[in-house]
Formats: C-alpha cells, sequence, structure tokens
C-alpha cells in the first residue's frame, strides 16, 4: 500500500547526493522517499568533458534519459558484449543488471542526465572500488603493470572523472 502522505518529492531541488567541481549528483530511494517499492531515481549534471565513474549495479537494471545535452553511454557486458552509445536530449538507453557501464558528456554543454533503477536500494559498485580491493601483487600478476601503475589507483571512490576524489 502507498502511502499519500508521502507522494511528493522535490527531487533536483533537494540537497545533491554527491556535488563536485564537475557537476551534481541526485539520488532519490526508498530511505529518502519511502513511497518508491521497486524503483529509485538519478539524475546527473555534468559538465562538458565529464565523466561519470564505470561502475555495476549487482542488484539493479538501469534505464537513462537524457534530458539535455548529449552523452556517450558505455556499456560492458558478458561474452565480449560491448556497447558505446550516443544519446542526445529525449533519447533512452538500457543498462543490464551487472553490465559495467559509465556516463560521458561529449557536448559543449552540460548534460542532464535521469536514471531509473529497478531496485529502491540500488547498490552500486565503482570501478576504483573493484580495483583498489584487489590486492597489488594480484593485478601486477594478472595484467602485467608496475607497482607505480597500481600504487597510483585512487584509494577513495572516483565517482566522477574531474580530477575530484570523493
Amino acid at each position: 500500500m502507498i502511502d499519500t502522505t508521502t507522494n511528493k518529492f522535490n527531487f533536483e531541488t533537494s540537497k545533491p547526493f554527491k556535488s563536485f567541481s564537475g557537476g551534481t549528483f541526485h539520488r532519490v530511494t526508498k530511505k529518502t522517499f519511502p513511497s518508491l517499492t521497486g524503483i529509485a531515481i538519478q539524475a546527473l549534471h555534468l559538465k562538458k568533458g565529464i565523466v561519470r565513474e564505470p561502475h555495476v549495479h549487482p542488484n539493479a537494471s538501469q534505464l537513462d534519459y537524457c534530458v539535455s545535452g548529449k552523452a556517450r553511454v558505455g556499456i560492458i557486458g558478458p561474452e565480449g558484449f560491448k556497447q558505446f552509445l550516443e544519446l542526445k536530449a529525449g533519447d533512452i538507453s538500457f543498462v543490464p543488471q551487472g553490465y559495467l557501464h559509465w556516463i560521458e558528456n561529449i557536448g559543449t554543454d552540460e548534460l542532464h542526465f535521469l536514471v531509473m533503477l529497478t531496485n529502491e536500494e540500488p547498490l552500486t559498485i565503482e570501478l576504483s572500488e573493484m580495483l583498489h580491493g584487489v590486492p597489488k601483487e594480484t593485478l601486477m600478476a594478472c595484467y602485467g603493470v608496475s607497482k607505480t601503475f597500481v600504487d597510483d589507483i585512487p584509494k577513495k571512490t572516483v565517482i566522477v572523472g574531474d580530477g575530484s576524489v570523493l
């Protein structure tokens, strides 16, 4: 049953989930808006050239809607699946649950992107978290990279490729 006393939420005028020099990231889940059942929504505002870090949602699929601007959505999945989709205002894209994906602003103006997720409390694992969680020796052995290269992997979540580490 839906609690009709909580059917309104001031989404993009509320305090952002994350703010950074390259834009803002809003997130609404069941915790912040109890009426949500089975879905969550996010909004990204990214300045020119900014990239949302590659990440996975192990418990949700994702539907993207480009409100304004121009984006590239990269999607990597099993068995060599790889797509790079260019979206403009009015376009949508779909990311299956568990696929690695990211969003880039490839336009000349700010990108405004809405993301709907098929879980009211979606989980997110950032690529930087994955890489940092693997022992250095393992990364060096698997990929033939130097200790210096591995040491340069951010030790905190990146979220957005604008030089900020959150």
